[in-house]
């Protein structure tokens, strides 16, 4: 009973680890990204998701993942 518990412990939290692995890709992406925008020329449309999104997928080139999707959420509404 213990050893179950114990393993069911031990899944959530790789599973966790997991979630925030992919979300330090993800951030660390974005931040490329962004470092391919000349800041001084160009606005980045921090208030327009549509626009940003457009964006972010011009300069990386492909769709974005749900969790690259999820950060530009966030970052819209901070």
């Amino acid at each position: 009973m213990i050893k179950e518990i114990l393993i069911a412990i031990e899944q959530e939290a790789i599973d966790r680890v997991y979630r925030e692995q992919k979300s330090l890709v993800a951030v660390k992406t974005m931040m490329e990204l962004m470092d391919q925008i000349d800041h001084e020329v160009e606005e980045v449309p921090l208030q327009d998701r549509d626009r940003l999104f457009r964006l972010l997928v011009s300069l990386k080139g492909c769709e974005l993942n749900d969790e690259e999707n999820r950060l530009i959420d966030r970052i819209v509404t901070n």
